[in-house]
């Protein structure tokens, strides 16, 4: 839908999951983010296709069509425009913190490729390499590097992509940064950023209004929908619908809980893990949970993460510092958390 009829200079933030692109235009208007608009288009048989290739597999293979779903989006949309970010998934990089004591940025800049060496388990010839220094959190003494590490291929494959959907590529990051810009603002608090994929579950600390963790869980809904296959004897398509659903009463619903619980507390018991090592290592408290993603409402995970983590569980908005008309917010609560990504990556602009 086109809501604005005066299209201020605008940017494309293009979060292309496992099982959806997501597209969020956004303007500025006086200074603020103003949404222009966005759109979600499913990619064909997801379920039939995962389980038997890698992502990576999946996205090199599957790049003309992804290219020709965005750009049936953005004309069904009437999304005007062109210049795009696109976000990289974290299961298709590789990141790590480096500490280093106090130095100047130019002795940090030109020691991260070395010391990168000894934590990437890939040859930095074959990766694209950016990084953002900062202080240690806290009162502690020292400086430290978050590193990014994305293999050239994965960029070459969203460079095409772009350029088969008729758009001009403005860059790329870690999609845990574009949740970070969407969600976090000015809050210097200590959080723990959970986007719940199709694939996988991206995990992000986040600390005095930086990232300080990424991690990747390859824990996401489709491991739900396998276990309820699995359990009751059904095909992926006739578990994820019933998934989805739910709800109801009787032995199959009480199964259909036990499968989703039993896979959910999987995935707390490694999103606990991650916490308390932050915690240990920083003596920092994780204070909150910022949930999204197209997963959060899997088997009530939201519930059970609050009622499983000591900490404040909260939903994230990604529109709570855009401009939009009022009329738009029932539907914007409903499908903001699955485009905080490609919000986050429109805000570049």
């Amino acid at each position: 839908m086109f809501l604005f009829k005066k299209n201020p200079k605008s940017f494309l933030g293009i979060d292309v999951g496992a099982s959806a692109v997501k597209l969020v235009e956004l303007g500025k208007e006086k200074g603020r983010f103003k949404l222009i608009n966005y759109a979600i288009a499913p990619l064909s048989d997801y379920l039939k296709k995962v389980g038997s290739q890698s992502d990576s597999e999946l996205l090199n293979a599957d790049s003309g069509e992804i290219a020709e779903v965005i750009k049936e989006a953005i004309k069904e949309a009437k999304i005007t425009a062109r210049d795009a970010y696109f976000s990289i998934p974290a299961y298709s990089s590789f990141s790590t913190l480096i500490d280093f004591p106090n130095m100047p940025e130019k002795e940090i800049a030109a020691a991260v490729p070395l010391e990168a060496r000894k934590h990437i388990p890939v040859p930095v010839s074959e990766l694209v390499l950016d990084w953002n220094v900062m202080d240690l959190p806290g009162k502690q003494s020292g400086r430290q590097a978050m590193v990014i590490a994305a293999p050239k291929k994965v960029i070459d494959t969203y460079t095409q992509i772009s350029k088969l959907a008729g758009l001009v590529s403005r860059g790329m990051e870690e999609e845990t940064f574009s949740l970070g810009r969407a969600l976090v603002g000015n809050d210097k608090s200590v959080m723990v950023l959970v986007d719940v994929g199709a694939r996988s579950i991206n995990i992000g600390i986040v600390d005095g209004g930086y990232i300080r963790v990424v991690h990747d869980l390859e824990m996401g809904g489709v491991k739900v929908t396998q276990a309820i296959a699995q359990q009751m004897n059904l095909d992926l398509e006739k578990a994820e619908n019933l998934k989805k659903e739910m709800s109801g009463e009787g032995e199959q619903f009480s199964r259909l809980k036990g499968v989703g619980y039993s896979t959910l507390g999987a995935i707390i018991v490694e999103i606990r893990k991650i916490i308390e090592a932050y915690q240990s290592k920083y003596s920092r408290r994780v204070e909150k949970c910022i949930l999204v993603g197209d997963g959060i409402r899997l088997v009530g995970f939201a519930d059970y993460l609050t009622t499983k983590l000591s900490i404040d569980v909260s939903l994230g908005n990604p529109f709570a510092r855009v401009f939009y008309p009022p009329e738009l917010a029932p539907i914007l609560k409903e499908i903001g958390p699955p485009l905080a990504v490609a919000v986050g990556l429109s805000m570049r602009g």
